[in-house]
């Protein structure tokens, strides 16, 4: 039997696809630990030439003439006329240049629909100007995500015009800082989920049945948005201000939440923070273990807390997979009995085995679960 059956979460393993959308690798964020912009730092001007496309970025040491180039590029866009590929290239993608250190916004849009829906223009752009290009539209989508979360949590707390607005009851918030007793939603009581976060957001009634048919989602879903809404804006702000500048991804935001769920509330400014200044250098596993780590080191009950709650979802259960074939699995059960259960199912393989039946030893112990 292995020494550590339970090791810690290796830093550099996938983020499971639960945890948030997206896949792959993500690039690093650009922008400070502020949540503003970094000042640009420009290169020299080319020298004058006959060509009209430069293929350098035309700044100066003057700041104001990035902007007055930009400004130019917008207007020229607002008219209707076509951005070149020197006009992409001359917007500064690439390391350090002026459009890579864009917060999200409507200039930065323009830039990247201008370079990614001409065919011509793409296949012009350098690697640099690309994969600036790349993670500008990964920024954008950050701000996206941030947009949408925003507008969730003003669309369930706004006060219902048909009903009269019931008197403020934060509930009970406990000192974990927890929100309600599980995750998303009790029962049918929208309020369960966001009772005792700051600021005691209340949820209008039927703000989850309005939400789901327009978007498409099952009502559990739709509550489930609006529980995350409220509490990552009133919990984790430092955090959520980084998704919507476009220096965190989404699923870091999701990390974070997750991972500060059961943290004791006097310790979730700092923890919000660390974790969105860590957040803008790290992989999604990297930032699991960081979270994880800084949590415990804050507030050590949490992890007691965590557990305690979650075996109240204690549960086996049979599912059907996707290829045809079943499975059974049991979650949130006590370590102890997880494991003697495994040693069990184990030494009925090695018995199998040394009967004489043949398969490898992982086929012997299906049969023996």
């Amino acid at each position: 039997m292995p020494s550590a059956p339970f090791p810690d979460p290796d830093p550099d393993a996938p983020e499971p696809s639960g945890s948030g959308s997206g896949s792959g690798p993500q690039p690093a964020p650009p922008g400070g630990n502020d949540g503003h912009p970094q000042t640009p730092q420009p290169s020299q001007p080319p020298e004058p030439t006959e060509p009209a496309e430069p293929t350098d970025p035309p700044w100066s040491d003057d700041e104001e003439d990035s902007a007055v180039y930009l400004a130019e590029l917008m207007a020229a866009a607002a008219a209707g006329e076509e951005l070149t590929a020197g006009d992409i290239a001359g917007a500064g993608f690439t390391q350090d240049g002026t459009a890579h250190q864009m917060h999200p916004g409507p200039v930065l849009a323009t830039l990247v629909h201008a370079a990614t829906t001409d065919a011509k223009i793409l296949a012009t752009l350098s690697d640099d100007d690309l994969i600036g290009v790349i993670a500008a539209v990964r920024r954008i989508g950050s701000f996206a995500a941030w947009a949408e979360l925003t507008a969730i949590r003003e669309f369930a707390t706004r006060p219902d015009p048909r009903r009269p607005a019931p008197d403020s009851d934060p509930g009970p918030g406990g000192a974990s800082g927890r929100r309600g007793s599980g995750r998303g939603l009790d029962a049918r009581d929208p309020n369960a989920a966001v009772a005792g976060l700051p600021g005691a957001p209340k949820v209008r009634e039927f703000a989850a049945d309005e939400l789901a048919p327009d978007l498409h989602l099952s009502w559990q879903t739709a509550a489930d948005q609006i529980a995350y809404a409220c509490s990552v804006a009133a919990r984790l702000p430092v955090t959520f201000a980084a998704l919507r500048a476009g220096q965190i991804h989404p699923v870091h935001l999701r990390i974070a939440d997750d991972e500060t769920a059961y943290l004791d509330e006097k310790y979730l400014a700092e923890a919000d923070a660390k974790i969105a200044a860590a957040a803008q250098s790290k992989t999604w596993g990297e930032l699991r273990y960081y979270a994880h780590r800084l949590v415990l080191k804050l507030d050590p009950d949490s992890a007691l807390r965590r557990k305690n709650q979650a075996r109240q979802d204690a549960h086996v259960r049979p599912f059907r997979e996707a290829s045809g074939n079943a499975g059974m699995s049991a979650r949130e059960m006590p370590p102890d009995e997880v494991l003697a259960s495994w040693q069990h199912v184990d030494q009925r393989a090695r018995d199998l085995r040394a009967a004489g039946l043949p398969g490898t030893l992982q086929e012997l112990r299906v049969q023996a679960y």
